[in-house]
C-alpha cells in the first residue's frame, strides 16, 4: 500500500491512478547503475535506460 499524495487515502501499489480522489500516482526511482532518476506514472521493474533491476525500489 501506498499513501496518496493528494487525498491521503491507502491504495494499492499497482494502481497508476488513486479509485478516491482520480489523481494519476508517479513513482520516483533513482537506477543503482546509471545513477538515472526516473519519474514514471506506473510501476517499474526495470530501468529504461540501462535495463537494470528496479524491484528492490519498490515498497
Amino acid at each position: 500500500m501506498v499513501i496518496c499524495p493528494y487525498c491521503q487515502k491507502d491504495i494499492h501499489l499497482d494502481l497508476d491512478t488513486c479509485p478516491h480522489c482520480g489523481v494519476t500516482m508517479i513513482y520516483l526511482y533513482k537506477c543503482k547503475r546509471c545513477n538515472q532518476e526516473i519519474a514514471a506514472t506506473g510501476i517499474l521493474k526495470f530501468c529504461p535506460l540501462c535495463d537494470a533491476d528496479l524491484s528492490d525500489q519498490m515498497n
